[in-house]
């Protein structure tokens, strides 16, 4: 039977594993415009430091929802709320949430150190140095207990699930960022390889998946194998809780 493999997480520079492969682009500067957004998004885009930094699919059915859900909750979706983009590349989703709900309480974008400059480079162009921040941010790596990353109340992930050696440590990142009972992952995947069924089979035994259908675009990207699925981490039962509350008090014990 097969399983989800542990490795350390590298860089990701090789692209064999990806079935768009011919869709790499040049690095260059434009513009993406969203229905429902007042103006388009300018966006540099550089794949030098890894297959982030191109725009995907899958960030434009996350972006479209949002921008359909923020109608439906007459303008007021994430409110005072804090967000966390992991696996950012370009930082597309993260700004266009920002411009989406001006009223977020924080915008956090994240990726590997290759993709730092270009997240800067890309708010610096849509001038939201007020309200969005990039940090690195390595899946599976233990997160310090002050980083910016934690106490989010919305985690998002669109197009994180493509390469098997990166499951378990994108299942403990969602672990880590989720430590507030209430926080939800919005997950985007395009579906290309079998194995991607052993990062859900992991993945259910501590989270409960949510298929998102209500927005009216939905049909037409399901055609395209891409889905869109809200997260949230299941209860913890007596022996974790009590676990988990070891742990905090050893980490007090170590601090002091």
């Amino acid at each position: 039977m097969s399983s989800i493999v542990q490795q350390p997480v590298s860089i990701f520079n090789e692209f064999d594993y990806i079935t768009e492969r011919e869709q790499e682009v040049k690095a260059h500067t434009g513009s993406v415009a969203f229905d429902g957004l007042s103006e388009p998004i300018l966006l540099a885009q550089d794949m030098s430091g890894g297959c982030g930094g191109k725009i995907w699919k899958c960030a434009n059915v996350m972006i479209d929802y949002f921008i359909w859900k923020n109608v439906q909750s007459n303008g007021t979706l994430f409110k005072n709320q804090k967000i966390v983009e992991i696996g950012s590349g370009t930082g597309l989703v993260g700004l266009a949430v920002a411009k989406i709900c001006p009223e977020i309480k924080q915008m956090v974008i994240t990726d590997q150190l290759p993709m730092m400059d270009l997240m800067q480079e890309n708010i610096k162009l849509n001038h939201l140095e007020h309200s969005v921040t990039a940090d690195i941010l390595n899946w599976g790596e233990e997160i310090p207990n002050l980083s910016q990353v934690l106490g989010a109340d919305v985690i998002l992930a669109s197009d994180c699930i493509y390469l098997e050696v990166a499951f378990l440590p994108l299942l403990e990142t969602f672990f880590a960022l989720t430590n507030k009972e209430s926080s939800v992952i919005y997950l985007t995947y395009k579906k290309r390889r079998n194995a991607d069924k052993l990062f859900f089979q992991a993945a259910k035994k501590k989270f409960i998946f949510k298929d998102v259908t209500e927005d009216p675009k939905m049909n037409n990207y399901k055609r395209d194998k891409l889905h869109l699925f809200s997260v949230m981490r299941k209860p913890l039962n007596q022996q974790q809780l009590q676990d988990l509350q070891k742990a905090k008090s050893n980490t007090t014990t170590t601090q002091a």
